[in-house]
C-alpha cells in the first residue's frame, strides 16, 4: 500500500508494472522495528546495513487486523531516534505482518474509472467477504488472471488488499515526522513471494506457508502470482491437539480448491517459513494436509546475498528474507 492510498502496492507485490523502489526497507511488528539496506550486486544483493529496536509490550491496542498505537507520540519519538542512527533514508518500503494486511479475491465486471466510484465498488465487494468494518479500512485492488471456472458474466478477478487505515496513517505520519516517506507497504507473505524470484522456485503451482505469532498464511502461487491467499488466525484458548486438527482440516479444504479449479495441476513444491522451533511440527502438518513434502525455507532459496564486511553481527535469514523481498522489486 502507498500513502496515496493507490493500489500500486499490489501491482508490485505480484510483479505487475514494477516501478523503482528505494533500497531501504523497514519491518514492523508488535514487538520490534527493523531496518535493512540492500543494493543489487550482479545476480544477487549486498546487505549493507541492519538495525533493530524493540517496541514496548503494550505499544498497540488490540484489534483483529492490528490495533492502532496506544501512544502515537511515543512511537513517533522511537522512530525519530531510530532513523537518526541509520544511513541517510528519505524514502523506504515497509513490511508488516499478514495479520495486519490481509488479502482476498473477488469476481467482478469492469470497474468504474472514477476513483470514488471504484472505491465504493471495492468496499461493497469486500463487505460481502470479510467480517470487518470496511469504512475503517484502506483498500486496494489489482486484476489478476481469472479462474478457469469463473462465471462469464464476471470476467475479471480482483486481488483485494485491506488494512486498518488508522494504523497505517499513524505509521506513515511517524516516519514522515522523521523525514522518511513510506512508499510501498506490503505484508510478510507477499514480500517472501517476491524474495523467491519472479518465476517462483518451480514452474507451475507451488505453495508458501508463513507461520507468524498471530496465525498462519497459506498461498498457492502460479509463477509469482498468488491464485489463493488465506490467513488463518490462531485461537489461543484451543489445546494443541484441537488446533492441529483444525489446521489439518483447513489445509485439506484449501488443497481441494486447487484440485477443483486446476484439476491435475498438483503442487511442484511446498515451502515453509516458520520459527525454527516450530518447523518439525509444521512440516508434518503440511505433509499430511497438502499431500506434498514440505521444505523449510532457507537461504538457498533466496537470491545470492553478500553481507557487507562492516555490517557486524548478522540477523537470522528469517528476519532478512521479507525485507529482501521488498527490496527485490527495485527496477534498475
Amino acid at each position: 500500500m502507498r500513502s496515496t492510498k493507490s493500489p500500486s502496492w499490489i501491482k508490485r507485490a505480484l510483479g505487475f508494472s514494477p516501478l523503482p523502489v528505494p533500497p531501504h526497507v523497514f519491518d514492523l511488528t508488535e514487538r520490534r522495528l527493523r531496518y535493512g539496506q540492500f543494493v543489487r550486486s550482479g545476480a544477487g544483493f549486498r546487505f549493507r546495513a541492519y538495525r533493530a529496536v524493540p517496541l514496548p509490550p503494550d505499544a498497540f491496542l488490540a484489534g483483529p487486523l492490528g490495533g492502532p498505537f496506544r501512544d502515537p507520540r511515543a512511537f513517533e519519538a522511537l522512530v525519530s531516534g531510530f532513523v537518526k542512527e541509520l544511513p541517510a533514508v528519505r524514502e523506504a518500503s515497509l513490511v508488516i505482518p499478514d495479520a495486519w494486511l490481509r488479502v482476498s479475491f473477488a469476481d467482478s465486471t469492469e470497474l468504474p474509472r472514477a476513483a470514488a466510484a471504484k472505491d465504493d465498488v471495492l468496499r461493497w465487494k469486500l463487505k460481502r467477504l470479510v467480517p470487518f468494518r470496511v469504512d475503517e479500512l484502506r483498500i486496494g485492488a489489482q486484476e489478476v488472471e481469472p479462474l478457469p471456472s469463473q462465471p462469464a458474466d464476471e470476467p475479471h478477478r480482483l486481488l483485494l488488499g485491506f488494512a486498518v487505515d488508522q494504523l497505517l496513517t499513524q505509521v506513515e505520519e511517524a516516519f514522515a515526522a522523521a523525514g522518511v516517506r513510506l512508499g510501498e507497504i506490503t505484508n510478510t507473505s507477499l514480500a517472501l513471494i517476491s524474495a523467491l524470484g519472479e518465476e517462483g522456485p518451480e514452474p507451475g503451482f507451488w505453495a508458501l506457508v508463513v507461520v507468524e505469532e498471530a496465525g498462519y498464511t497459506l498461498s498457492f502461487v502460479h509463477g509469482s502470482e498468488p491464485v489463493l491467499h488465506r490467513f488463518k488466525a490462531f485461537t489461543g484458548s484451543l489445546p494443541e491437539a484441537a488446533r492441529a486438527s483444525l489446521v489439518n482440516r483447513d489445509l485439506k479444504l484449501t488443497k481441494n480448491f486447487l484440485d477443483e479449479h486446476f484439476p491435475g495441476a498438483g503442487l511442484a513444491r511446498v515451502l515453509l517459513a516458520a520459527p525454527e522451533a516450530l518447523e518439525p511440527i509444521w512440516v508434518e502438518r503440511l505433509n499430511d494436509g497438502l499431500g506434498t513434502p514440505a521444505e523449510p525455507l532457507s537461504g538457498r532459496h533466496l537470491p545470492p546475498l553478500q553481507a557487507d564486511v562492516a555490517l557486524g553481527a548478522q540477523p537470522a535469514w528469517r528476519e532478512v528474507a521479507p525485507m529482501l523481498g521488498a527490496a527485490r522489486r527495485e527496477v534498475l
